[in-house]
């Protein structure tokens, strides 16, 4: 597989990752749950844990960030697709837990909580895609 091709599969693979990812915000019925008078507490705790979920992303961006380090070192040698198959894999993964944000607002939204925590939340995971793009340098 050469750079072009790869960095094409990535990209269709990033655009797609991202519509599973922010899809159901926007697909899932609102207010499905009526959690009364609690929903301000409710929906700050949650928007809290939320966040604290963001830092799973930690150990997968660093792995991601090491498999586009090599990438660039085997670049022009015979072990490049087998760099690029990799850092396919990885980033695959990562991706994963990069839509765990906006599935979040997705179950806030079906949770009746307050639309700042929906959109905050909702906003986090393509924050998080955008760290998770290829590098011009590699092209």
């Amino acid at each position: 597989m050469n750079p072009h091709e790869a960095r094409r599969t990535l990209r269709v693979l990033w655009w797609l990752q991202l519509a599973v990812a922010v899809l159901p915000v926007w697909l899932f019925p609102a207010a499905s749950f009526n959690l009364g008078l609690q929903v301000e507490f409710v929906s700050l705790l949650f928007f809290v844990v939320a966040l604290c979920l963001l830092f799973l992303n930690a150990k997968p961006f660093q792995r991601f960030k090491h498999a586009v380090i090599a990438v660039g070192a085997a670049r022009d040698s015979e072990a490049e697709p087998a760099a690029w198959q990799d850092l396919m894999h990885i980033r695959l993964q990562a991706l994963w837990y990069a839509c765990i944000p906006a599935w979040s607002a997705a179950l806030a939204k079906v949770l009746g909580l307050e639309m700042p925590v929906v959109v905050l939340l909702a906003l986090a995971s393509p924050v998080l895609f955008w760290l998770y793009r290829t590098p011009r340098q590699l092209s």
